[in-house]
């Protein structure tokens, strides 16, 4: 096999698995940076960190988020308001990129958890 039909196979890429190490890294890249600037699928991965046996319900988890955003924001969020937001939209992009596992309610890390819990104490080591 010349290195010409080495380039052309699929590997898994540095970014995500399943990715060519070449073709759409600038959209991996770009997918991984949407993942991580918003404050609430960060707080997600903190609050799983900090669970017992790194798991917890999403009642707790929209209890807890809600109670976070209340104390740092003028925000009065309701309950239910949260709830739905992380049940459709920040939960499943985290279980999308494998961060975390999402299933019957509960929240336990996924394969890539250490990496996102990495990433966050590169950007504030207070986690």
């Amino acid at each position: 096999m010349t290195s010409d039909d080495e380039d052309k196979q699929d590997r898994t890429g540095p970014l995500g698995k399943d990715q060519r190490y070449f073709d759409n890294s600038a959209e991996v890249i770009a997918d991984k940076a949407k993942l991580w600037t918003n404050s609430r699928r960060q707080h997600v991965v903190r609050q799983v960190l900090a669970a017992p046996n790194r798991e917890m319900s999403l009642r707790q988890l929209a209890q807890n988020l809600r109670d976070y955003i209340d104390e740092r924001s003028d925000q009065n969020p309701d309950y239910d308001d949260v709830r739905q937001t992380l049940r459709r939209r920040h939960l499943p992009l985290l279980s999308e990129h494998d961060v975390i596992d999402f299933e019957d309610n509960m929240i336990r890390p996924g394969p890539e958890f250490g990496a996102a819990v990495e990433l966050l104490v590169r950007n504030d080591p207070r986690v």
